[in-house]
């Protein structure tokens, strides 16, 4: 999203990093893997899923576990004209045909992150995984910036910035 990213994401170990502030998302994934995509994982939304879905390739799985570009940030998010703009949104978001999925053999599923609280011995699994592949260096551990919990407001502010450049940990003690 932000050239500022770039540099992070080859650090963590892309191959390819597009960035879509200075050229177009689609062609630049077109021209990176022709093929298309056996999996593509969207927190966009409205603005990317129905790419997206055309992107994958044969058997492709589309991913979705977010909105972000269906939701207004910061002050905007008081904003009654935002929520206007959100049902404008939604009512342009793609529809997946049974037919068509069956038909190309693709896959779209979704989830949303929040009800995993419940999950503990899922998640647990999962971050069992990751920390061995971190300890075992085949995962890179992206940058964290930790804040005091008095200042969850600004690390809320900061996340919601888009400038932030890998993850946001508030610490509570």
């Amino acid at each position: 999203g932000r050239s500022s990213k770039v540099d992070e994401a080859y650090r963590l170990g892309c191959d390819v990093v597009i960035d879509k502030s200075s050229e177009d998302l689609w062609s630049a994934a077109t021209k990176a893997c022709p093929a298309g995509f056996s999996t593509i994982m969207d927190a966009n939304g409205v603005s990317t899923l129905k790419e997206s879905y055309n992107s994958l390739s044969p058997s492709g799985r589309l991913i979705v576990f977010g909105f972000h570009s269906n939701l207004p940030l910061g002050q905007a998010m008081l904003n009654p004209l935002e929520w206007i703009r959100m049902a404008m949104k939604q009512s342009n978001m793609p529809k997946f045909d049974a037919m068509d999925l069956t038909v190309s053999n693709k896959s779209v599923l979704g989830f949303n992150l929040s009800f995993f609280a419940e999950e503990r011995e899922v998640l647990s699994d999962m971050f069992d995984q990751i920390l061995e592949w971190i300890s075992d260096e085949r995962l890179e551990c992206p940058n964290v910036v930790e804040m005091e919990m008095e200042n969850i407001a600004l690390a809320h502010e900061f996340i919601s910035s888009g400038k932030s450049i890998g993850k946001i940990a508030v610490k509570t003690e």
